[in-house]
């Protein structure tokens, strides 16, 4: 989640006679005049914000309802709506709290702070709320009457327009941000890089996740934005350097982070002209994590171990492992991987027999099972059950051409 967070919003009450430097001192709009004069009403108002400020807000409801129902002051019924949408708000009902303050705006009494600050605090709900277009239109307001800037207010309409999906408008904003406040959260770099990201400009997203990881070495989360932009821009060597250097470094710490690391030197391997290094690295990867007890036996660590050492070119190993994964299987895949490198291994009659028990379980290429069973059948000579392996293979589109070419051979007589 990406959200810019609430800034807070001080609703403590000031008297006509409280002097402090201009918040908005750029400000397009003239400051009105206070029109609460009468002492009741000041102290009643006064009551409703301390008992508010206490944490009292049945009490504070029922003073700032006086004030709205009975006092003639535009200034004092601006302020109670501001002390009940602080109410809403804190009770974490941010909807119900805007048209409070959008009413306390309407009242056009409040001095420029208040009126300002009460703004953006609507704009700042209508974004938390998921109002997007009328918080951009709410916060643009703001900046333009205001005539205030800040680096906040920029990762806030950065936001709004990555919401959007207006993504240029977006990095516009966030480098607008950044200029305000060099010393920015994490949370908007990763809003630049989500930005970059949308427009497909992934060398720029990489550049600001690169920063972010320098500045955040062991911060994993940071480190996988930096492997998805780099996927995303289809660089995987670079992914993978990233992620080989967060094992090395300690980061890498569960089973997910060595999975998806083996599985990263898997991808590698695969678009190279020789994947045995990687899928080597990979079988090492897995191994590690299982003498360290951080893979557990289960099913899709031994599948991928399995598949890693069969690219390595250790087919034994490869035959073990899937035997070893196949009680935690929930159907015959990882028999039907085993039965087919036993086959491919001349070991005949055990894949066969694998592969029996793999149709039993369940596999998905039916018809490749029993074609892999017919061709160990011919591999020992069993003529007949070739012939019966082969017609159920001839039953699965996938296979039923080449099968019907290998039956009418073996029908006609011939080897």
């Amino acid at each position: 989640m990406l959200l810019t967070a609430l800034l807070a919003v001080n609703f403590a009450y000031a008297k006509d006679g409280d002097k402090k430097a201009p918040e908005y001192p750029n400000a397009k709009r003239e400051s009105p005049r206070n029109d609460l004069r009468s002492e009741r009403e000041q102290h009643l108002l006064q009551d409703g914000f301390n008992a508010l400020n206490s944490g009292k807000d049945a009490k504070a409801t029922d003073d700032l309802n006086k004030v709205l129902k009975d006092s003639e002051s535009k200034y004092a019924k601006a302020m109670a709506l501001r002390g009940l949408a602080q109410i809403k708000i804190s009770a974490g009902d941010d909807k119900d709290a805007i048209p409070l303050l959008q009413q306390a705006l309407d009242m056009n009494s409040l001095p420029n702070g208040d009126y300002f600050d009460t703004m953006l605090t609507i704009a700042q709900l209508q974004a938390q709320d998921g109002q997007w277009q009328p918080a951009l239109a709410t916060l643009q307001k703001w900046m333009t009457e205001g005539g205030k800037q800040t680096g906040e207010a920029y990762a806030l309409e950065g936001n709004i327009y990555y919401r959007l999906n207006q993504f240029p408008q977006a990095v516009a904003a966030m480098k607008q941000a950044f200029a305000l406040k060099p010393a920015a959260p994490d949370s908007w770099q990763q809003l630049l890089m989500a930005s970059y990201a949308g427009m497909n400009d992934f060398s720029d997203a990489a550049k600001v996740e690169e920063a972010v990881v320098a500045k955040n070495p062991d911060d994993k989360g940071a480190i996988q934005n930096l492997v998805n932009v780099y996927i995303q821009a289809k660089e995987p060597d670079k992914a993978l350097k990233v992620m080989a250097d967060a094992k090395a470094r300690g980061v890498y710490t569960t089973q997910a982070d060595y999975i998806n690391l083996a599985k990263m030197y898997l991808y590698v391997g695969q678009n190279q002209n020789d994947p045995k290094p990687d899928a080597l690295q990979a079988t090492q990867v897995l191994e590690d994590g299982f003498s360290k007890h951080i893979i557990q036996p289960g099913y899709e660590p031994y599948e991928l171990l399995g598949k890693a050492y069969y690219l390595a070119g250790d087919e034994s190993k490869a035959i073990a492992t899937l035997a070893k994964g196949a009680p935690y299987a929930k159907d015959g895949e990882l028999d039907f991987l085993r039965a087919q490198l036993l086959i491919q291994d001349q070991k005949y009659s055990e894949g066969r027999t694998v592969m029996r028990s793999a149709l039993k379980r369940g596999v998905k290429r039916v018809g490749a099972a029993w074609a892999l069973i017919g061709n160990a059948d011919l591999a020992l000579k069993d003529r007949k059950d070739a012939i019966t392996a082969f017609e159920k293979a001839a039953q699965d589109p996938e296979t039923h051409a080449q099968a019907e070419k290998v039956l009418k051979q073996l029908r006609g007589g011939k080897k």
